[in-house]
């Protein structure tokens, strides 16, 4: 997991104007090794994740749906306590049943 540095710039930024949860977002980045990116926003995780063909983790649903168009997978929320991943370019992933044979 890498944490691009505009994230990091934008959770500074929000932790001054003391917006709920911004200092134990930055705490918890803090965690990861981070990776230089030069736009901000938006355009900054796209950059990132297009260069290291990463999986993004977001909330999002226009980034979300912009990363998929570039082929990118996206975790997103789907409950309180799980994640989704949606593949990239909007294809759809289906498991298979096994096909079982009957007994002879």
């Amino acid at each position: 997991m890498r944490v691009a540095t505009s994230t990091l710039r934008e959770l500074d930024r929000l932790a001054t104007r003391r917006t709920p949860a911004a200092r134990g977002a930055r705490e918890f980045a803090d965690r990861f090794p981070t990776t230089t990116a030069s736009l901000e926003g938006d355009a900054a995780i796209l950059d990132v994740a297009q260069r290291l063909r990463a999986t993004v983790v977001t909330a999002d649903r226009e980034l979300a749906r912009r990363l998929r168009a570039q082929g990118l997978g996206v975790l997103v929320p789907r409950d309180r306590h799980r994640l989704e991943l949606r593949p990239g370019d909007g294809a759809v992933r289906r498991v298979r049943r096994p096909r079982t044979r009957p007994n002879r």
